[in-house]
């Protein structure tokens, strides 16, 4: 039911991707929503986004492409015209940085309209030229996903310090609870060591994979400290929806790993983290994984491919797991059988460094802070550009 005197935000991820973006922005709308404000999402019908969206009420805008002319080529747009008509928006929150050029400039006749874009990735366009300038400048607040992108944000977009924000990744801690819809028990594998990584229901490159299987074949040849490990593969969709499935299928059979690797569905795949002894992010485009942060705080040691933000991560919470090259199985397999043999080690430092992970990453002082941002950029466009009476 949309409340007629609740603020109306609008949320921008075009996407058919489930990964660490996508479930930042899944929380916003979630707190956002419980907060009282009218939600409204523009992304692709049928996404898995959109799916979750509707569980908490969320109305949905679907997304169509658009082209604007060779220029702009690099550029994605989404009109705003047809939803302001629907419902006067007080704040856009766009998630992908190809957007926000097409929003910028239809704002700008919109001074009332705040515009917050979250950041998850290093700019490399060309957004120095003058032309460029004022759209950047109509931004009333940059969220980075991670605190290393700030240095880059100001060289290459020229924002003041003011406007950027960094409150962590808002990720909830609970008790977890064992979950009734995990088919696998894991008690009988307590003499194995297990391994976790995430399946995106989006997943299209085999190649994110290959690595793995090829450094599981290697480390069950060996058995390091008389250990044997197993693969989970964990999906929040049944893995029989992904295109990718056959061919995953095929490479196990090849490799003679059917009874090393173990499919596990479930909608909360934090609730799973906790039974794995590793975890191993896969994503190449994601600079630090939430799972990765959320093992952390599961106290459950971790390898993430190596890149600026993951190499300064683990150069602050030192000896909590390691990183490798992005599709390097040789290098893999060395750092997974490392955690294996040092594990009593790296398990003890992630308990010490549990703590000052869930400071940073808080969901409740995220929440603050996000509600807190939304506040302050509608009051301050208000202040501004207060109608003359």
């Amino acid at each position: 039911m949309i409340n007629k005197y609740a603020r109306n935000i609008l949320y921008v991820l075009p996407t058919g991707d489930w990964s660490t973006k996508e479930r930042l922005a899944f929380r916003d709308m979630t707190v956002a929503k419980k907060h009282g404000y009218n939600i409204y999402l523009c992304t692709y019908e049928g996404s898995f986004l959109a799916q979750a969206a509707k569980t908490i009420d969320v109305e949905i805008v679907p997304f169509k492409e658009h082209f604007l002319n060779r220029f702009l080529a690099f550029h994605k747009h989404v009109p705003l015209r047809p939803v302001n008509k629907r419902a006067k928006l007080d704040i856009v929150h766009c998630y992908d940085f190809d957007l926000f050029l097409s929003l910028s400039f239809q704002l700008k006749a919109e001074d009332l309209t705040a515009l917050i874009v979250t950041v998850d990735h290093t700019i490399d366009k060309p957004l120095q030229q003058f032309w460029y300038r004022p759209l950047i400048a109509r931004i009333d607040s940059l969220l980075l996903i991670n605190k290393n992108l700030t240095q880059d944000v100001i060289g290459n977009l020229g924002l003041p310090l003011k406007k950027i924000e960094y409150f962590g990744m808002g990720i909830k801690q609970e008790e977890v609870e064992p979950s009734e819809s995990v088919s696998i028990n894991f008690d009988l594998y307590k003499d194995y060591f297990l391994a976790g990584t995430y399946v995106s229901p989006a997943i299209k490159n085999i190649a994110k994979i290959t690595p793995l299987l090829s450094a599981l074949k290697v480390l069950n040849e060996k058995a390091p400290g008389g250990k044997k490990s197993k693969l989970l593969f964990i999906s929040a969709v049944d893995f029989q929806s992904i295109d990718l499935l056959p061919e995953v299928m095929k490479q196990i059979q090849e490799q003679e790993l059917q009874e090393d690797v173990l499919f596990v569905t479930n909608k909360d795949i934090v609730s799973v983290i906790p039974e794995v002894d590793v975890w191993i992010s896969n994503g190449p485009t994601e600079l630090i994984e939430d799972f990765a942060i959320s093992a952390l705080m599961n106290e459950v040691p971790i390898i993430v491919p190596r890149n600026f933000c993951s190499v300064d991560l683990l150069d602050v919470y030192e000896g909590v797991g390691e990183t490798y090259k992005l599709f390097d199985a040789r290098e893999l397999r060395d750092k997974w059988e490392k955690i294996i043999l040092g594990n009593a080690v790296f398990r003890e430092k992630t308990k010490l460094y549990k703590y000052f992970v869930e400071r940073e990453h808080s969901y409740k002082g995220y929440k603050m802070q996000l509600l807190s941002l939304y506040t302050r950029t509608v009051q301050r466009r208000s202040r501004l550009f207060r109608k003359k009476s």
